[in-house]
């Protein structure tokens, strides 16, 4: 599907999911314990297989209790309010869990999962009962309620009633559910999105690897993943303990375990250093040789005045970096502390960029400031980022990757093979990505190859890159005008080590007359990133034009306005319809073009919507449906700032009626209302009436359409003055 010039494209019809069976969730809870005994068996240890055996000699309705609440977040649960009907005398089923020995009466390690497990008012009758009034107040959000009943109360005091429960396996349960989808997750919710058919799955292949081939992979994995999910949760005693206990770690086996203890050593470091324990964190970040611990370490230990330890290091790196990023790193850091550099290489290139002078109006939209920038001066540009290099790459190497002896897809659910993941994927099809790479220098031919396999694979998910017609476009313009040299040399690396290389690519490519250029737009505050400063060394270094263009916010008097207005049958953009649209399009302090058209809303238009504005459902019989003037009004539109008072309610309704026709409405906005409140302080009313009248601003035909937007074009003006003045200061 196209996009416009600004902003519109059509959208997909809305889905209807199906109706699930009825036991559903059984069902996939047991296919996923099956897949994993019949793949895994040889890293289950006893714990494992009890718990396996422990569910399968339940009954089938304690089985289905079982899944239910394993589905659902927390570890106690409260019978009475389980809201599912399908299970027959849940209480009885809960008794036979309990006898399964997966299930349990709350203990005090559960003390607090079971006061979050209550009911506001509940937990409120619970201290009641317990401490003094003056103890808590009733007004207290529930989490600091919860704080304080910690506090205060003795799990052994308060009664508990017999409908709770604490889920029993949950260690194998989280285990058994790790193997299967390679992380921690706390319930199956990607098989019923599955079955609702809001995720597809792709059918790479028919037959699924064992992602570990012994226990001790497995259980370093599980180890590592584990610890991250806790620290991602805030459990700070699990991330206390971690610290502590470093040197007990287990050894990280397999390229998992080494990227998730890799991960941790990073994110702890970080925390310490915020707790401004650096001892704690210099000796976190000394146990990973990934960048971007290294570069914390050498900071830190050059901050504390390690020199000549930083100085060996960084030479190590630059002579032997771990990737680009490191070594961009390593060389900046070495030259600015050891040579004397006052500024680092990412300052000199940012300082380096173009200043585009831009209207302040784009503030919250640089890079769609920038493109029209550039399309004034007669440039294709195009919001490309990372997404055109990804789809060039996943369409080139399509069979590599999914269709290779050597993809490694572990289940149903997985989009990206391990061998992409871990940066074997070069070395397993070197000749076949060699012999692609050197085809590009026939672009017909690649051209041709790539439109084949985005016909037998259309709309496959797969964890590379988004199918589009539009980014196909943009993947043909790269093709036709980037020397194919260049191409392979950023393909390459891409393919050497995907994960290091597949982001940070600049915002913007354009093309003029088949020449191509690489934008990364920086706005006022922006700072350019690592990986960002690297790719555009590697696609300079490639051969391609690659720069930064900083923007500088000014009053541009070229901007083009449009303030519009519309009459609507009622107030709420979702349930009533426009019958009238007027817009005046502004340049330079003048009016250049005006558009107006009532609209036939399909509807009755209510009595006092008539006498508020005068227009009769006689009057809209015979005008036109919006998506007869939805062109010429999107024509009118392009290129402007939309403008209105109070925008939110006139742009809300031009993007429903966009909506109904499947097409997406966005354009930069700006609201008189908000403006003269900001540049004209002190009314006591922002009412179009009230401004008018203070202003003295002809107010002819107020409530209709033209009439009030020529009114708010007045009030642009008055913005715009105050905007001259204050950029002159």
């Amino acid at each position: 599907m196209r996009t416009t010039a600004f902003g519109m494209r059509e959208t997909r019809t809305a889905f209807k999911p199906p109706t699930l069976p009825q036991f559903y969730y059984h069902e996939n809870f047991t296919s996923m314990l099956d897949f994993v005994l019949e793949r895994y068996a040889p890293v289950l240890n006893t714990d494992h297989q009890e718990f396996l055996d422990r569910f399968s000699d339940l009954p089938f309705p304690a089985q289905c209790l079982y899944v239910r609440i394993a589905g659902r977040k927390g570890s106690v649960f409260d019978l009475a309010k389980l809201p599912y009907p399908e299970i027959p005398d849940i209480f009885g089923q809960a008794e036979r869990l309990h006898q399964g020995g997966l299930a349990f009466p709350v203990g005090p390690h559960d003390f607090p999962a079971f006061l979050n497990v209550l009911t506001k008012p509940d937990l409120i009758a619970l201290m009641a009962d317990h401490l003094c009034a003056s103890a808590f107040k009733r007004s207290w959000k529930k989490s600091i309620l919860v704080e304080t009943a910690l506090a205060h109360l003795d799990f052994d005091i308060v009664h508990i009633p017999d409908r709770f429960i604490v889920q029993g396996g949950r260690n194998p349960f989280a285990y058994l559910s790790f193997l299967y989808f390679g992380k921690i997750t706390e319930n199956l919710q990607r098989f019923t999105l599955r079955d609702l058919g809001l995720v597809k799955t792709p059918d790479f292949k028919t037959e699924y690897e064992a992602r570990f081939d012994t226990p001790d992979e497995a259980d370093s994995a599980f180890f590592f993943a584990s610890a991250l999910h806790d620290f991602k949760h805030g459990c700070d005693d699990a991330t206390t303990g971690l610290i502590d206990t470093l040197e007990q770690w287990p050894a990280p086996i397999g390229d998992q375990a080494i990227a998730s203890r890799d991960k941790l050593l990073q994110k702890l470091g970080g925390l310490a250093e915020r707790l401004n324990d650096i001892d704690t964190a210099v000796h976190l970040y000394a146990q990973s040789d990934t960048p971007l611990c290294n570069e914390r370490l050498i900071r830190l230990r050059y901050a504390r005045g390690d020199q000549d330890w930083c100085r060996e290091r960084l030479e190590a790196l630059i002579e032997n970096p771990g990737t680009d990023d490191e070594y961009y790193f390593a060389e900046d850091f070495y030259r600015r502390k050891f040579k004397k550099k006052r500024t680092s290489r990412m300052t000199e290139l940012l300082r380096s960029g173009e200043t585009l002078e831009l209207d302040e109006s784009f503030r919250g939209q640089p890079e769609y400031a920038a493109a029209k920038h550039y399309e004034r001066q007669g440039w294709t540009a195009t919001r490309t980022e990372n997404g055109v290099w990804r789809m060039l790459f996943g369409l080139l190497f399509w069979d590599e990757i999914y269709c290779s002896k050597h993809t490694r897809i572990h289940n149903s659910f997985e989009r990206l093979p391990a061998d992409l993941k871990s940066g074997a994927f070069y070395e397993l099809v070197n000749d076949s990505v060699e012999e692609k790479l050197a085809g590009l220098a026939d672009a017909g031919k690649t051209h041709i190859q790539l439109l084949k396999t985005m016909g037998l694979h259309h709309g496959t998910p797969n964890g590379i890159f988004r199918w589009s017609g539009a980014g196909f476009d943009s993947v043909q313009s790269l093709l036709t005008c980037a020397p194919p040299d260049a191409l392979a040399h950023m393909l390459r690396l891409m393919a050497k080590n995907y994960a290091q290389s597949k982001d940070g690519f600049p915002d913007l490519m354009l093309v003029r007359d088949n020449d191509i250029r690489f934008i990364e737009v920086k706005a006022e505050g922006d700072v350019i990133r690592r990986n960002q400063l690297t790719r555009i060394q590697q696609l300079r270094a490639a051969g391609l034009k690659a720069d930064i263009a900083r923007i500088n916010w000014v009053m541009d008097p070229k901007q083009i306005y449009v303030v519009v207005d519309v009459e609507t049958t009622g107030g709420r953009a979702g349930n009533h319809r426009v019958t009238e649209i007027g817009a005046v399009k502004v340049q330079n302090g003048h009016v250049i073009d005006e558009f107006q058209t009532l609209l036939n809303p399909e509807r009755a238009i209510p009595a006092n919507i008539t006498t508020l504005t005068g227009i009769s459902n006689e009057m809209v019989k015979d005008a036109p449906l919006f998506e007869s003037v939805a062109d010429d009004f999107a024509t009118f539109l392009e290129g402007s700032i939309f403008v209105a008072h109070n925008v939110g309610f006139d742009y809300g309704f031009i993007g429903t009626e966009f909506g109904r026709l499947g097409r997406q409405f966005r354009m930069p906005k700006m609201c008189t209302v908000a403006s003269m409140r900001k540049m004209y302080p002190g009314h006591k009313s922002y009412s179009l009436k009230n401004l008018c009248r203070e202003y003295h601003i002809d107010l002819t035909s107020h409530h209709r359409a033209l009439g009030d937007a020529k009114a708010a074009t007045e009030l642009l003006f008055l913005v715009n003055e105050k905007r001259v003045e204050l950029s002159d200061k």
